[in-house]
């Protein structure tokens, strides 16, 4: 009877034993595979600083957001008055759904600055409003072949079977046109579009280019070039979006966080 309870006892510590070695093994494999999943999804939206030289040896400053391995692109293209920092919730976004992006400093800004090319000397050095505007048409006049550069540089992340998207946001929107003049562009987000006559002309006379048109109504700036544009284009997937507000360019994203997915949202399904 002794023996029997001993053999009892002995099998009853071992099969506890042996449960919670099982059950400590899945939870650490749980944790190992969260591990894993959560480490990919960070190396997927964490940006890399890279340099891209243009035809003139300019350093152009950006932040490329690895996407998949058959994942299309997206350039972003930021407003005047501010830089690819503040569109990085963007960036990362669009890489965590398989998105390559790259997200460009203009030159004279951010990371693209140098001590010939400074959007922020410009205006501490001008003496006058026509002197800053002379040498700000000067700065802007690299900015079409330096978006030409950056939108090759993404070609060579991207998969070659799969497009490239567009994101611009203000002053940027006369690039994204002259670019899509170019090269083929798979889908333009114009943000606030500030263009003038010419530039408006000039998208018309492009191929109809899904296009998502985000404005305020209460920024007359933009708002009727929004409409037009609209209106104008044929693709079925254009769509417009416009809010009761004066907000405009990075400050209607910040004003209205779901429009970051929302984007990537939009840009997914015409990107695929």
């Amino acid at each position: 009877m002794m023996k029997y309870n001993f053999f009892s006892a002995f099998y009853s510590v071992l099969s506890v034993f042996t449960g919670m070695c099982l059950l400590a093994t899945s939870q650490l494999t749980i944790a190992q595979e969260t591990t894993i999943k959560t480490l990919a999804s960070a190396s997927l939206s964490s940006a890399q600083a890279v340099k891209i030289v243009t035809p003139d040896e300019h350093l152009l400053g950006a932040d490329y957001y690895a996407g998949e391995k058959k994942g299309a692109g997206v350039l972003i293209l930021h407003d005047c008055a501010h830089t690819s920092e503040n569109y990085t919730d963007l960036a990362e976004k669009l890489s965590t759904n398989g998105i390559h992006t790259l997200a460009l400093d203009f030159r004279g800004y951010g990371d693209s600055r140098s001590e010939v090319f400074s959007h922020e000397s410009i205006k501490k050095n001008a003496k006058s409003i026509v002197a800053y505007q002379n040498d700000v048409a000067a700065l802007t006049s690299y900015w079409e072949l330096d978006v030409l550069t950056a939108f090759n540089y993404l070609r060579t992340k991207v998969d070659r079977k799969k497009g490239i998207a567009v994101v611009s946001v203000g002053c940027a929107s006369l690039y994204a046109v002259a670019l899509a003049e170019k090269m083929r562009i798979n889908s333009l987000v114009l943000i606030t579009p500030k263009m003038n006559y010419g530039a408006k002309e000039r998208y018309k006379n492009l191929i109809d280019i899904p296009s998502y048109f985000i404005n305020s109504s209460h920024h007359i700036e933009t708002i009727q070039t929004s409409k037009e544009l609209f209106e104008w284009n044929g693709s079925k997937a254009s769509k417009i979006q416009i809010f009761k507000s004066d907000a405009y360019d990075y400050g209607l994203l910040r004003r209205n966080k779901y429009l970051i997915d929302d984007i990537t949202s939009w840009l997914k399904r015409n990107l695929r």
